[in-house]
């Protein structure tokens, strides 16, 4: 029985990664034609062109080659990758192969690809490393760290102190969503106010929850906490009152279950998420808490990329590519930018902010085919430096403290990620720091598995 359960779940059976990347990919088909296409169709952007046999023969080889390289949660890298596997690429390569209009080399040009990206991507950490393990010989101490949040925080809570509100998340959702918008546009032009909230709920917080955590400091753990809620108190978002608490479960899950998770985490999503679609997509009437679920879950959570690949892909056929000007500092230096509105909102011709992954606003956006190109070559050298600089940390810690930057990779531009969410600062932190979570003795390493670079 264990022999069977391994062939079917473990991520070194090649037989198991093929059967639920299959059924994932022919559900999610499914559930995208029968409701996302089906229902919302009338919105316009949304295809669904029937795949001849040739077609779905190539697309099923596409959407689940790339699973093949996968071999397990090994480093950061394959742990964003999966994520990113299941929530975007599985429906960007789907999205491509039921387009409307779209021409062979179009199609084959940007869906194979991105199969050599993905599985590229998954191969971070295990083969073919651009950057040996590098570590930096002077070390920042771990008080300088916890110092320089205190001082973000308090400068964060005196910029924004007027714009905290106390809201029931679960009661008064309407009321959230009005604060939302106001203390959105209450922003204006102070970006200093957006960066320090993204360096603090994307990098220096979940550093020094997991380090905390580590070494059940459990009051200066609550004290991230409270962080996290000023934070909320301003933006209003659901993420970040929830973000605590997963990264909290996330790491005492890891302590007790790190090898079933590392191992079968795949399987788990992957399973997982087809059985929600199978259950929620048959749902027509657009009254009661079961359609508002499958709304969520279908067309806003898994499905989203799909149709917003779509959307991206109708519009930029007839309007100018941004050529990276949608990023403000390249926009305040080339005035290239050629809308007078935000990407999302340009896409959408109004209707809505449709914020996309990196592929498609610094992908197809930017540049088409070559922004394609491009955003994945960067993608991939990001991840061969995040796994050099972060070998002194075990892996178990450091998917739980990259947590945060794996919900903001999969739905923003990476270089909003990178910039105003705090990835580049996270990367800085983990690289310079000397923290309780590095044992010192565990590891060491000879000339020869690392680089010591002396700044």
């Amino acid at each position: 029985m264990k022999r069977i359960l391994s062939i079917i779940f473990d991520s070194e059976s090649i037989i198991g990664k093929i059967l639920c990347g299959l059924i994932y990919t022919l559900i999610y088909d499914l559930a995208y034609e029968g409701y996302v296409f089906h229902l919302f169709s009338y919105m316009g952007g949304v295809d669904y062109v029937q795949m001849n046999i040739v077609y779905r023969v190539t697309w099923l080889l596409l959407s689940v080659f790339p699973l093949m390289a996968y071999n397990g949660l090994k480093s950061v890298a394959s742990f964003l990758c999966l994520f990113l596997y299941i929530f975007v690429y599985v429906p960007l390569i789907h999205a491509l192969f039921v387009l409307y209009g779209i021409d062979a080399l179009t199609l084959y040009s940007y869906s194979l690809t991105l199969c050599l990206f993905f599985t590229l991507f998954f191969q971070v950490g295990i083969r073919w490393p651009l950057f040996k393990n590098i570590e930096i010989k002077q070390h920042i101490p771990f008080r300088f760290i916890e110092i320089i949040t205190i001082i973000i925080t308090l400068i964060f809570f005196l910029i924004r102190a007027k714009s905290m509100h106390f809201v029931n998340i679960f009661s008064e959702s309407d009321l959230l969503y009005e604060l939302r918008e106001k203390n959105s546009e209450e922003v204006g032009s102070m970006a200093i106010v957006v960066y320090l909230q993204g360096w603090l709920s994307g990098a220096f917080y979940p550093f020094l929850l997991v380090n905390y955590l580590h070494r059940k400091s459990w009051i200066k753990a609550f004290a991230v906490l409270l962080g996290y809620s000023l934070l909320f108190m301003v933006d209003m978002q659901k993420l970040t009152f929830f973000i605590p608490f997963f990264l909290i479960g996330f790491y005492f899950l890891m302590k007790v279950k790190a090898n079933v998770i590392e191992t079968r985490l795949h399987s788990f999503l992957l399973y997982s998420i087809s059985f929600l679609l199978l259950l929620l997509y048959p749902t027509e009437s657009e009254d009661g808490l079961l359609f508002i679920i499958s709304f969520i879950v279908i067309l806003r959570t898994v499905c989203v990329t799909g149709w917003l690949t779509q959307t991206y892909m109708h519009f930029f056929r007839d309007n100018p590519y941004t050529h990276y000007g949608h990023i403000n500092i390249v926009n305040a230096l080339t005035g290239a930018y050629p809308y007078n509105a935000p990407l999302g909102k340009v896409v959408s011709y109004g209707a809505q902010n449709a914020n996309a992954t990196f592929f498609l606003t610094d992908g197809i956006a930017a540049d088409g085919y070559i922004g394609i190109i491009l955003i994945g070559i960067l993608f991939l050298i990001m991840l061969h430096f995040i796994n050099a600089v972060s070998f002194r940390y075990k892996s178990t810690d450091l998917l739980v403290i990259f947590l945060p930057t794996l919900t903001y990779v999969l739905n923003t531009s990476l270089f909003t990620t990178l910039l105003s969410s705090g990835l580049l600062v996270l990367i800085m932190i983990i690289t310079f720091a000397d923290c309780p979570i590095i044992d010192k003795d565990e590891n060491k390493t000879s000339d020869n598995e690392s680089i010591i670079r002396e700044i």
